[in-house]
């Protein structure tokens, strides 16, 4: 059942944590989680215009570059707290589609870093999305907004992999660059078929499901999660991405997942004209 926060502004009716207002957004939205990569997102809309930029949240509106379809791009900061508080307020001022357009870690053990993942739904390894529904509840993407996000993958010559992500909430216990082994946490993950490992998902698709907002995930993959298989980066390793001999090679990839995301935002009301 769908359910609504109370509204909850500053002295001058901008949504208190997000600092946007009325009229200062439009229905869909992009949600790096880095800041920064807000501005370099909207770089991807025409005629973007600077919002606001309050806590982790920086916020650019405009249009998408084919359809003059309205797009905003809000960020997130990092984790499930954060995502909550974007949908709850952004909710309040005409949010309707939400797409995280993020980075994380495969599970997978024949795969070549960049890969762009697109998730099906997620594995609710978070603490924040118990606040929203019980265990059994399941976290799933919305399916136009995933059809939307493979359209327009493919569009770019992607050959994106479609999945299952698995979400938590405390990167120095997951992530294997910061944990001596990650192994036997993994291992059940990887024997299910999930796909990759991040932070946001999951509380992304369970709250805006209780929101009554349509969510999305694409991703990209910038190492492997599994010790012993090709590009796996564990802690021991003296460089982030070791395999990254190109420069530039992880912003090269970010920037054509946010074109493809904004592309799926112009195909995406396309979709759903008739419904």
């Amino acid at each position: 059942m769908e359910f609504i926060s109370k509204r909850f502004t500053d002295k001058e009716g901008k949504m208190f944590h997000t600092g946007v207002g009325e009229g200062e957004l439009a229905p869909s939205v992009l949600m790096p989680g880095d800041p920064a990569r807000s501005k370099i997102i909207s770089g991807c809309f025409k005629d973007a215009k600077f919002i606001s930029s309050r806590r982790t949240y920086t916020t650019y509106t405009g249009v998408t570059p084919n359809t003059d379809t309205p797009i905003s791009v809000v960020s997130s900061g990092m984790g499930p707290l954060c995502v909550s508080t974007v949908a709850e307020e952004l909710k309040h001022v005409g949010l309707k589609n939400l797409i995280r357009v993020g980075t994380g870690a495969a599970l997978l053990t024949d795969y070549e870093p960049g890969r762009i993942i697109i998730a099906t739904g997620c594995v609710r390894g978070d603490g924040c999305s118990y606040e929203y529904a019980p265990a059994e509840f399941p976290a799933i993407a919305d399916p136009y907004v995933v059809k939307a996000l493979v359209m327009a993958a493919k569009e770019f010559g992607e050959d994106p992999i479609v999945g299952l992500y698995r979400a938590h909430d405390s990167y120095y216990r997951e992530t294997s660059t910061a944990m001596i082994s990650t192994y036997e946490r993994m291992k059940p993950w990887v024997d299910a078929g999930v796909k990759m490992v991040e932070n946001e998902s999951a509380a992304l698709f369970t709250v805006c499901h209780r929101l009554g907002i349509r969510a999305g995930s694409i991703c990209v993959s910038h190492t492997s999660m599994v010790e012993g298989t090709p590009y796996y980066v564990g802690p021991d390793s003296q460089e982030a991405y070791p395999w990254a001999f190109e420069p530039d090679f992880m912003a090269k990839r970010i920037l054509q997942c946010s074109k493809i995301a904004t592309r799926a935002v112009e195909i995406l009301e396309e979709l759903l004209k008739d419904i």
